[in-house]
């Protein structure tokens, strides 16, 4: 008795191993390693939606090489070390053939190194730091968010095509932001020599009362402040420096994602010029009208810059994919190297030297619109292509590693 039950046993295992096994063969299992907690909440709830999204209709249409996508999402908790852990676990225990890169820069720093060593392909939608492509570039990522160079070197070249002259700076005292600032003032140099560079105002890491370094910046009499605040920072500097005239005759100048516009709400002042990732409302192409059609409808809000860019990531990879035939890891990274795709933000391709997609920024002065009741967006934008500033393929090569 006990061994035909032993019997029955394992000829169930088997059919279920052998089941599993047919449904894995059948499905392409991509892993995301979120940043859910804190300030990356925001941010993950609206990709999470765009990912979804791009999924449910790609399955829809038959999938990709006949198969199904599937998305497992761990949560790297914005902690690098998390962050290397679960890439491994999505990759070990998960199986997953593909990976979405994190939020945070400093957990996609450490996620990357993780796709390199099993040579899985991850690819980059809203950390967007050089370093990816250049000091920790390998075969195996891709980049579709303008990276810190595009957007540091697109800025300012837009800024000194302006008649603004006195420039100044607000930002918490720590090497990153004095490394931004720094390459501010040499770009900026370079292109306008006559501009007049003011001293900058430093706060304290994580200051959220901005109040007392108001009145210091305003003496300076700047034109325009530049800034590394982003997000609820940049909301709460806004909010706090408007009752004291900052903006009649100066524009703060930093990253105007939707969410921050969204957050802001009609706090913001009009006419400060800003810049944005991928803005929805000043991409006039027939795919992003058709997506914000299907976002909005479906979840009845606008999609964030951080939506579009992780659909547009699922497009490129789907289509190298496809263009590979096949879903190994080296063929598809082959496939990425030149890939033209037709993202959200029209036609665009990926540059074969550092995986890194033409994605330029999008520059423009926030104004009230009457389709959009409860936040400013920016008008008369312009987009500065990333050919224009980004680093060129000789500077890339002496980055990478050897």
């Amino acid at each position: 008795m006990k061994a035909k039950l032993l019997t029955i046993l394992v000829s169930a295992l088997t059919v279920l191993f052998i089941a599993s096994m047919a449904q894995a063969a059948d499905t392409i299992r991509i892993g995301w390693t979120a940043d859910m907690p804190g300030i990356g909440a925001t941010f993950y709830e609206s990709q999470k939606r765009a990912i979804e999204l791009f999924l449910a209709e790609k399955n829809a249409a038959g999938g990709v090489l006949g198969k199904k996508l599937e998305l497992v999402i761990r949560d790297s908790k914005l902690k690098p070390d998390v962050g290397a852990t679960v890439a491994r676990e999505l990759i070990l225990s998960e199986k997953c053939d593909f990976l979405i890169g994190p939020t945070s820069s400093g957990v996609a720093l450490a996620v990357t190194k993780v796709a390199k060593e099993y040579k899985k392909i991850v690819y980059f939608h809203t950390s967007n730091t050089e370093k990816l492509t250049t000091t920790d570039f390998h075969p195996y990522m891709f980049q579709v968010v303008p990276n810190t160079g595009i957007e540091g070197r697109g800025i300012t070249m837009f800024l000194s095509e302006k008649p603004y002259k006195r420039y100044s700076f607000i930002g918490p005292d720590y090497a990153y932001a004095h490394s931004q600032w720094d390459s501010f003032k040499e770009n900026l140099g370079k292109l306008k020599p006559d501009a007049e560079i003011l001293d900058a105002v430093w706060t304290k890491l994580g200051e959220t009362n901005y109040a007392p370094y108001i009145p210091t910046l305003m003496a300076r009499k700047p034109e325009i402040i530049y800034t590394n605040l982003w997000g609820g920072g940049l909301s709460s500097f806004i909010k706090q420096a408007k009752p004291y005239g900052l903006f009649k005759n100066a524009s703060i100048t930093s990253l105007y994602d939707l969410d921050m516009l969204r957050a802001t709400g009609l706090d913001m002042p009009e006419g400060l010029l800003g810049y944005a990732r991928c803005p929805f409302y000043a991409i006039n192409t027939k795919e992003m009208k058709a997506f914000v059609d299907k976002y909005n409808a479906k979840y009845n809000q606008w999609p964030s810059d951080w939506a579009c860019m992780a659909y547009d990531g699922l497009i490129a990879l789907t289509t190298a994919i496809e263009k590979a035939g096949s879903i190994d890891s080296d063929k598809v990274s082959k496939a990425i190297g030149g890939l033209k795709f037709n993202s959200l933000r029209g036609p665009r391709y990926i540059r074969a030297e550092d995986h890194m997609a033409n994605v330029g920024l999008y520059v423009g002065y926030t104004a009230k619109a009457r389709k959009y009741k409860k936040f400013l967006i920016l008008k008369d934008v312009v987009e500065v292509p990333a050919e224009k500033v980004w680093l060129s393929v000789e500077e890339v090569k002496k980055l990478q590693p050897k």
